[in-house]
């Protein structure tokens, strides 16, 4: 009985790390970015910036609501719903960060070169406040 709980237990952790490496397949996101915090101070005026990062750069394919449902998001591959809670455990701050300076080729666009350090962390911000509670 023992061993079966043990077996069962090992199974479920490498489900959970299948499902999240999967999660980071063809993102340049390093280990470290689970753990990292944005240098900002959180506050209605950064929400309120990274607002308006989102809508010029990222309403387009993700929707004015962040749903993934914008007018350039390819039907096919549809832009990922960033409100959705499945996302929130994976996607920590830091990985966020990553995922938007490095992009996701040819799906998502890499904007270190768009987007100062700053304006990441304001979307971010903004992003972080959108999501579903949990």
């Amino acid at each position: 009985m023992k061993k079966a709980i043990v077996l069962l237990a090992g199974l479920g952790a490498l489900l959970v790390a299948a499902a999240a490496s999967a999660q980071y397949a063809g993102w340049t996101v390093p280990p470290t970015a689970k753990e990292e915090k944005s240098p900002l101070k959180p506050s209605a005026d950064l929400v309120k910036r990274g607002r308006g990062v989102f809508t010029s750069n990222c309403q387009k394919c993700h929707g004015p609501e962040a749903r993934g449902d914008g007018p350039e998001s390819d039907p096919r591959s549809p832009a990922a719903d960033l409100t959705d809670e499945f996302r929130y455990e994976l996607n920590p701050e830091g990985v966020l960060y990553h995922k938007i300076l490095n992009g996701h080729p040819p799906e998502m666009p890499a904007f270190k070169s768009q987007l100062s350090r700053d304006q990441i962390w304001q979307l971010v911000e903004y992003l972080k406040s959108i999501r579903k509670p949990q």
